[in-house]
C-alpha cells in the first residue's frame, strides 16, 4: 500500500495496472479482456507471465498461458523482454551496487502467432528470452 494525499491506494492503482487474484476466474477473464480492450487502444502493457517473481536467480518459471490471452484477443504485437540479474536488487542485503541488464527482444507480431495456442505462444516466447539469457550469460 503506498499513501497518496492523505488516501491509502494499493500498488495495481498507483501503477495503474491491474491485479489479478488466480483464484477467483470470472474475475481474471473480467481482468484479461480490460487489458486487452487498453492494448487495443494503444496502452502498452507489461505482463510477468511466470505469474510471480522468480526466486531461483536468472532461472525462469513455467509461462502461463494466458497470461498472452490478451495481445491475442487484440492482435498485438507481443515483445520479449530478457531481464538478467534482476532479480540481485530484491534478493541482495545492503545497498550495494547491483548491475542489472534489460533487452528488448524483436517484436513478434500477430502473423507469426496467430494460429498458435496460448501455451505455444508462452513456450515461443520463453524460448527467445531463454536463447538471450543464454547469450548473454555465457560472455
Amino acid at each position: 500500500m503506498y499513501h497518496k494525499k492523505e488516501k491509502i491506494v494499493n500498488k495495481a492503482e498507483f501503477l495503474k495496472g491491474y491485479a489479478m487474484d488466480r483464484s477467483n476466474l470470472r474475475e481474471s477473464i473480467k481482468v484479461i479482456r480490460q487489458v486487452g480492450e487498453d492494448i487495443k487502444k494503444g496502452r502498452i502493457v507489461v505482463i510477468f507471465p511466470e505469474g510471480t517473481r522468480s526466486k531461483q536467480g536468472n532461472i525462469m518459471g513455467e509461462f502461463k498461458g494466458g497470461s498472452f490471452k490478451a495481445a491475442q484477443n487484440a492482435k498485438a504485437p507481443i515483445v520479449p523482454v530478457a531481464m538478467i540479474d534482476c532479480f540481485k536488487p530484491f534478493d541482495t542485503k545492503g545497498l550495494a551496487w547491483v548491475d542489472c541488464q534489460i533487452h528488448y527482444l524483436a517484436p513478434i507480431y500477430f502473423e507469426e502467432y496467430q494460429d498458435l495456442s496460448t501455451q505455444e505462444i508462452a513456450d515461443l516466447v520463453k524460448s527467445r528470452i531463454q536463447a538471450k539469457m543464454d547469450e548473454v550469460l555465457k560472455k
